[in-house]
């Protein structure tokens, strides 16, 4: 079965291969002997449901497959999406050493992948720490007010703190979602009651949706290039 997930593929392209358990795989790296490609505009029109699950080898290789062989295998989408549709990464900010240190040091306290916050960031505000959406959200995590107030950050423009209450944020919605990432970004994005409306689905929310579609890519993107 053709499946689709939110990849980077270069050259447009994405590969295929067939495990040992005979389950047809799909990644975004060159191929190897065993593999073929296949242009992603062959069927970038095309969209299939169901279950798909990933996994990421040691290597930042991703896999996709609708029949996991095995627990390392995790549940990443139930909609149905366009494989075309993720293939529009921003680029890494390279605002994004001046805060390395600090993020780091909120990642190991929080229990939150640094690269996660990294892309959340970069989405979110792109590094600047003074940002303001018309909604009131505030900060480098534009934390609503009564989301700073709960986590105690009195001023969001304060670096550390909004880092720290985001931080806390996505740690508790990927508890709510039993890590499935994808969810919990919606909700970061869209709130936990609007995710689970649309029965534990990304809302169909065209802002949410592109907001999932760019943090998964960047969160990718910053796996490569940060040290945990």
């Amino acid at each position: 079965m053709l499946l689709t997930s939110p990849i980077i593929a270069k050259d447009n392209k994405i590969y295929s291969y067939i495990d040992i358990h005979g389950v047809k795989i799909y990644t975004n790296i060159s191929p190897k002997k065993r593999q073929k490609s296949i242009e992603i505009s062959s069927y970038s029109n095309k969209t299939h449901s169901g279950k798909i699950y990933k996994f990421i080898d040691s290597d930042g290789v991703i896999h996709l497959t609708n029949q996991p062989q095995g627990s390392h295998y995790k549940l990443v989408s139930l909609e149905t999406t366009s494989v075309s549709s993720f293939s529009k990464v921003p680029p890494i900010n390279k605002k994004f050493k001046q805060y390395q240190t600090l993020i780091h040091k909120v990642s190991t306290r929080v229990g939150v992948e640094a690269a996660l916050l990294h892309a959340i960031i970069q989405v979110e505000s792109a590094y600047n720490p003074k940002a303001r959406s018309p909604k009131g959200a505030a900060g480098l995590m534009q934390l609503m007010p009564q989301i700073a107030a709960h986590y105690g950050v009195t001023d969001p423009t304060h670096a550390a703190s909004n880092i720290s209450g985001g931080a806390q944020l996505i740690f508790s919605l990927l508890k709510t979602f039993n890590n499935n990432l994808e969810l919990a970004l919606a909700a970061y994005n869209a709130g936990i009651t609007a995710v689970k409306r649309y029965g534990n689905k990304i809302p169909p929310y065209k802002e949410t949706q592109n907001y999932v579609r760019k943090v998964m890519g960047l969160y990718i993107a910053y796996q490569k290039v940060i040290k945990q």
